[in-house]
């Protein structure tokens, strides 16, 4: 944490001499010295206080009151090392002067901010002996105290980060930050700012991995239409890389000082930035925005009303309309009266990683990580140590979607100036996400002709039939990407108009079996005798009852219906070659009526559908893989009829 006591300082030079008829000092030119430095102190001129001051000690070394005053003047200066001498010196004169209580408090401060704790501790645990019935002065000390003795135990025990800077390519400006990697980790998106001020411009950049010589490419703007006069920065991209959200101040219409901006890909196009609106952004600082992996969830930081204080962590989702909702709060166990910044939420959706001052820590800015629990609360954060954290700031922290690497910014001040480079770091089994994830991508393609298609993709938990996740394929390339997270089982319904339905399930283990996470779906063009196989629809053994993980597919053939009311469909059942013939005949036709009886029941028109049995007369397998008969198993929707 970050700590300050400066309205104590301003009592000492000002309102306690008030009360002290009598100095530490017999030296007359010395007391004239004084008192016109203190005339100056009133007015607020610290900086022209500080002759008659220096004058006032050099006449008499004790003059302890002046060691004190010209401290606090220091401090308010923001001359922290002259600060720490000249309280220092009044210490060692009269170490129980009452009014040097305060200067233990500002010496054990800089010796917390110089990562010196042991000394931080013991001069901390002094002032709070010397403080008299004040439990929000001491409640500041003891906070302070403990960051000590938390960063005594971090410092004792290490993680192995092997922290090392990124190619030259990767860190070519002075300044360059908030990184985000792809999926596949191919691609290293940044922030740049040319010059040192504020207020210089920042674009978003990025550099490309060749696997053959381990290096990344020389950076390249992201594009034209993003990148312009004004200042683009703290970007964050969906997995499919075609959506952007990013921080913009000053230039762009907005509601206030800063406000974030969305843009989306087409191709090798991408549309216009807009303001993400009303839902995320206000009159206040909205900045540092981080993108969930299918783009439906957006973590942000603000200063607006209704926080814990300071800047915090808050959250929109998009619903299933495509419409921001009013952003929340992350709450008080993420967000603290102090600031909560740059936050980064995991391709897994579940976990997040941000900096903040107002968490048990080592100094300044630390990166901390919480996860989502079972009643949707997020877990206490936990820091993530040293070396990755120390007693300097840090920020901009970006988690690789297999969880094993990272990428972070390092500021230092070096011979040449400020700098701020990208460093990667191995990240400890300890703080890696519990799920972990993985992706799938590939192409949504016309069978026929294999031209790309817009289709709609969603994504389901089977075991409870909840909504996951939803996209949609790129409408040039019909390319897309879908990030999935172990622990589940998944339905993946593919659907676009003038199409019929692919569904398949899957979990992370089955990924293993593609190639290179590789899979492009085919969709058949409507017409008589195209037909989708219900992968999704579920039987107990020998039975013709619906489990319930079917009711997501059913949903999807509901729909497919509601918008296709010309189609006439026969639904078939098709079972393996166990069992007699006619058993099994019998099994295929009762499961086909119960999909056939359940989707009338929900509104679809009877002339609309029929069903069969077909048994085992139309295997697609034959032989002894366990995995391939079980596929015999199924219910198909095929298209009989299109009506006039």
């Amino acid at each position: 944490m970050r700590y300050t006591l400066l309205f104590l300082f301003v009592f000492i030079f000002v309102d306690s001499h008030a009360q002290y008829t009598s100095y530490h000092s017999e030296d007359k030119k010395a007391l004239r010295d004084y008192e016109e430095a203190r005339q100056l102190l009133k007015r607020v001129q610290f900086r022209e206080a500080m002759e008659p001051m220096l004058d006032a000690v050099e006449r008499d070394p004790d003059f302890i009151e002046v060691w004190l005053a010209l401290g606090s003047a220091s401090n308010r200066l923001g001359w922290d090392s002259l600060s720490f001498v000249y309280f220092k010196k009044a210490i060692r004169i009269d170490p129980d002067y009452p009014k040097s209580k305060y200067a233990y408090h500002a010496i054990g401060e800089q010796f917390y901010k110089d990562a010196v704790y042991d000394s931080a501790e013991a001069y901390l645990e002094h002032y709070i002996r010397t403080i008299p019935n004040d439990p929000v002065k001491e409640t500041v000390a003891k906070s302070m105290i403990m960051d000590c003795r938390f960063a005594q135990q971090a410092l004792l025990n290490p993680f192995e980060y092997n922290i090392r800077q990124l190619a030259d390519h990767a860190n070519s400006f002075q300044l360059q930050y908030f990184p985000a990697l792809s999926v596949d980790q191919q691609k290293l998106y940044f922030t740049r700012r040319v010059g040192m001020n504020n207020y210089d411009d920042e674009d978003i950049y990025f550099c490309e991995y060749d696997s053959a010589s381990q290096m990344w490419s020389v950076p390249a703007s992201v594009s034209d239409q993003i990148n312009s006069e004004f200042n683009e920065g703290a970007a964050s991209m969906s997995a499919d890389e075609r959506t952007l959200v990013f921080t913009s101040c000053d230039g762009r219409r907005g509601y206030g000082s800063c406000d974030i901006y969305i843009a989306q890909k087409v191709g090798d196009d991408w549309s216009k930035p807009e303001n993400i609106g009303k839902a995320v952004n206000s009159a206040a600082w909205e900045a540092q925005p981080s993108l969930s992996a299918d783009g439906r969830t957006i973590l942000f930081v603000s200063n607006r009303r209704g926080g814990y204080g300071g800047k915090d962590i808050w959250m929109s989702t998009k619903n299933r309309r495509g419409e921001w909702q009013s952003a929340i709060n992350l709450g008080k166990r993420i967000n603290s009266n102090k600031d909560e910044i740059s936050p980064f939420i995991h391709a897994n959706g579940e976990t997040i990683y941000f900096s903040s001052n107002g968490h048990e820590g080592l100094g300044g800015l630390d990166i901390y990580m919480s996860e989502i629990e079972r009643d949707s609360l997020w877990k206490f954060p936990v820091n993530l140590g040293y070396p990755l954290n120390d007693e300097h700031d840090q920020v901009s922290l970006y988690i690789a979607s297999d969880s094993k690497t990272g990428v972070y910014t390092i500021e230092k001040l070096t011979k040449t100036g400020f700098q701020s480079k990208l460093y990667a770091f191995d990240l400890p089994d300890r703080f890696q996400v519990t799920n972990q994830s993985a992706y799938l991508k590939g192409r949504v393609v016309d069978a026929d002709n294999h031209s790309p298609i817009t289709a709609e993709i969603q994504v389901y938990h089977l075991s409870n039939n909840h909504f996951y996740s939803e996209l949609t394929s790129d409408a040039k390339t019909g390319a897309y990407t879908l990030v999935l997270t172990e622990g589940n089982r998944y339905g993946i319904y593919v659907t676009s108009p003038g199409y019929m339905f692919v569904d398949f399930s899957f979990t992370l283990e089955d990924l293993k079996s593609f190639d290179q996470n590789l899979l492009d779906i085919e969709l058949q063009p409507i017409k008589v005798g195209a037909s989708s196989t219900l992968g999704n629809v579920f039987f107990d053994h020998d039975d013709a009852s619906l489990k319930p993980e079917s009711m997501s597919e059913l949903r999807v053939v509901y729909y497919f219906l509601r918008q296709n009311p010309k189609l006439k469909m026969e639904i078939a059942g098709h079972s393996d070659s166990e069992g007699s013939e006619s058993y099994n005949l019998e099994l295929s036709m009762r499961r086909a009526k119960t999909v056939h009886d359940f989707l009338i029941s929900k509104g679809i028109s009877p002339s609309q559908l029929s069903y069969k049995g077909y048994g085992e007369s139309r295997l697609l397998y034959t032989g002894e893989n366990p995995h391939l008969l079980a596929e015999n198993r199924r219910i198909e929707f095929l298209v009989s009829e299109i009506g006039e």
